[in-house]
């Protein structure tokens, strides 16, 4: 059935299933029935949550075979989520069913020690912890924690920071038309939280200062993006044309791979999915035409082949002409 999903549905498909699976179980075990027959109710909900969630790893892994490793932590991700999520009364029985809490123990034990030494072999071969911490915890989650964290020292910590431009590399910068209309956004955002937080607290003080965290938490993230355009321009070498996009778009292009270059580009064509829109509230200047289709791994892992880049710089005839005299 998955196979004859469009693409596009076949990923949000494998992530609401499991979900949706385990919801209905663990509202199952608040009925009348399960209030009966705990024992039962507990291991039921326990086979679906690790079973849902294993179904859907063996149909996201290439050619439907995921690593022994990653089968072990789909079923312990079961285990913990069904212990925490039953209700009272069959939570009670499975914490009484000695045997089941111990093969639970076990299996989350053996998972956790072997990613725990896994990271540790991965730290030590390459010093990331980023890479390391996905040993442990999903891929996804990991970078897009490690952006958010990104961000944050951006935001509070690189005032007056250079440009990021390696040595014997030609920078274009790309933020002055961008820059202006993200602090216009800056200052709504100003606005907004203060007359949010003024509205709700006279209904709930602690929703007004959840809402007052999460606005500031938005406005360093657009303080972050601000200074991200300024200090990570698009960059071209002897090699390459490395696209920037402050944090958001980073995607280097051979010299030769690019076919031609165009000055233009539709606002449909850029909604295209092999096209690389790397204009960030504005409208590209400048459009790469390769030679091939070429893979981008995008901001939080996920993968496409694009045979256009369209981006902007802020002085498009100066990036023509130095490309020119290297292609």
């Amino acid at each position: 059935m998955l196979y004859v999903l469009p693409n596009r549905l076949r990923p949000i498909l494998l992530l609401l299933a499991p979900l949706l699976a385990i919801f209905g179980a663990r509202m199952a075990t608040h009925s009348e029935i399960a209030a009966r027959y705990p024992r039962t109710a507990a291991l039921c909900f326990l086979w679906i949550a690790a079973d849902s969630l294993t179904l859907a790893l063996i149909a996201k892994a290439p050619r439907n075979r995921p690593q022994l490793r990653a089968v072990l932590g789909a079923i312990a991700t079961g285990f913990l989520v069904a212990t925490a999520g039953a209700a009272d009364p069959v939570r009670a029985a499975l914490l009484d069913m000695h045997a089941v809490v111990l093969a639970m123990a076990l299996t989350v034990a053996t998972y956790a020690g072997w990613s725990l030494w896994r990271a540790i072999r991965v730290f030590e071969r390459t010093g990331s912890i980023a890479q390391a911490a996905q040993q442990v915890l999903p891929e996804l989650l990991v970078r897009m924690a490690a952006y958010e964290f990104a961000m944050l020292r951006l935001a509070l910590f690189s005032w007056g920071a250079q440009p990021d431009v390696p040595g014997k590399t030609q920078s274009f910068s790309c933020h002055r038309i961008v820059n202006p209309m993200i602090a216009t956004l800056l200052v709504l955002q100003l606005i907004e939280i203060g007359v949010m937080h003024l509205l709700v607290s006279h209904w709930s003080t602690t929703a007004a200062w959840i809402l007052f965290a999460l606005g500031v938490w938005g406005l360093l993230f657009t303080i972050a993006l601000m200074k991200a355009f300024r200090i990570y321009p698009v960059l071209m070498d002897e090699n390459m044309v490395r696209v920037r996009a402050g944090t958001l778009t980073d995607f280097a292009v051979p010299h030769c791979e690019i076919a031609g270059v165009d000055a233009a580009i539709s606002m449909e064509d850029t909604k295209r999915s092999d096209v690389l829109h790397a204009a960030i509230l504005a409208h590209p200047n400048i459009i790469l035409r390769l030679r091939r289709p070429i893979r981008h791994r995008g901001l939080f892992g996920k993968t496409r082949t694009v045979e256009r880049v369209a981006f902007r710089v802020d002085e498009p005839e100066l990036f023509l002409t130095a490309l020119r005299e290297r292609i």
